[in-house]
């Protein structure tokens, strides 16, 4: 009898306030009239521990909240809206921390600015994150971590947790995010990638898998996070690689995607029809959920490829980064095959646009 897929998500938890559609930012003192200012929950892994869930895999989120109005913000729709298994058993309430809050400024022409406070995101440690601070305590095949460089707090036992994770059988996947500090190399992102505790697949944005490696472009950034013969991230000299990542994935937004493994395999997948986008925010998250719930079925990447484009395509048609308008597995997958199915491209366009899509 095959093992029940199960996902523990670590990382960070949000709440997102979206301000827009804006023509132009602000100028300094003056008052903008909008549309929309809403809040809603978000972060990295809070938002893939919503998808995986609403797609049908069991997911627990281990992230930390604040003993503040947020906090019930965030607790009350994951209890109410998302299917993430328990969130009031494994969220951490940190008593003297803020729970983390994102203001973002969107618009058609305005390239999106956010002002954020990271607080008990940034500061939680994997001792009050983890079921009693210890990693044998996880009931997963599987661990995300979501939100890399915005939890400082993790770094220091993460290649511990990683290692041992690891010695159990269980998989670790890791999506960064963006380094606000532009720091990018920290010794816990180093041995992320490389050594016995590198994790088994790194998700990076085209621009964070350049800034992690120095190199111009999503190709090149690629050969030097897979595993093999190529110059280790942060140095100028080539080593071999062989205990590097296994499988990188780097997103590249309406480019689709762009992957490679170890043993020099590479897949490169267009990104889905989008008929009207609404708010890319979490979108990559969605790509994720989409990716992981496929890739851990052990099923080919190139599908697991597909599956993601599919829920980043839904994501971005809906406003917030997560809502009861998740899409389950049938959307995702009925989405996938509209787009990449084996149809005349004149029918593909068409009925990706007609997939199923959930009203907002």
């Amino acid at each position: 009898m095959a093992t029940q897929v199960k996902f523990a998500v670590i990382g960070d938890a949000f709440v997102d306030i979206s301000v827009g559609p804006l023509d132009v930012l602000p100028s300094p003192g003056a008052d903008v009239e909008v549309e929309t200012v809403s809040q809603g929950p978000g972060g990295s892994a809070l938002n893939t521990a919503w998808h995986l869930a609403a797609q049908g895999v069991p997911a627990t989120l281990h992230a930390a909240v604040g003993q503040d109005r947020m906090a019930q913000v965030l607790t009350a729709a994951l209890k109410n809206e998302s299917k993430v298994t328990d969130p009031a058993k494994s969220l951490a309430v940190l008593k003297y921390q803020a729970t983390a809050t994102c203001v973002a400024m969107h618009g058609p022409r305005v390239d999106r600015t956010f002002v954020s406070t990271y607080g008990a995101a940034k500061t939680a440690t994997l001792n009050q994150l983890l079921p009693g601070g210890n990693a044998d305590a996880l009931d997963a095949t599987h661990v995300h971590i979501g939100g890399f460089y915005v939890c400082r707090g993790v770094h220091g036992g993460l290649a511990a947790c990683v290692k041992r994770l690891k010695a159990r059988g269980i998989k670790v996947s890791m999506d960064p995010n963006f380094d606000a500090t532009g720091e990018w190399t920290p010794p816990a992102m180093m041995t992320a990638v490389r050594g016995p505790a590198a994790v088994d697949v790194l998700m990076p944005s085209e621009v964070e898998a350049c800034e992690i490696t120095g190199k111009d472009t999503a190709e090149e950034a690629l050969e030097v996070l897979v595993g093999g013969t190529a110059q280790a991230p942060g140095t100028g000299s080539t080593e071999s690689t062989s205990d590097g990542v296994g499988l990188v994935v780097i997103k590249r937004g309406a480019r689709g995607v762009l992957a490679g493994d170890s043993s020099g395999r590479r897949w490169a997948v267009l990104a889905c029809t989008v008929s009207r986008v609404v708010d890319t925010n979490g979108a990559g998250d969605a790509f994720n959920a989409g990716f992981l719930r496929v890739w851990s079925q052990g099923l080919d990447v190139g599908a697991a490829l597909m599956a993601g484009c599919a829920a980043a395509a839904i994501a971005a048609q809906h406003s917030g980064a997560v809502g009861a308008w998740a899409p389950d597995r049938k959307i995702v997958d009925a989405q996938s095959e509209a787009e990449y199915g084996d149809k005349p491209w004149w029918q593909k366009g068409i009925l990706a646009c007609m997939a199923p899509r959930r009203p907002v």
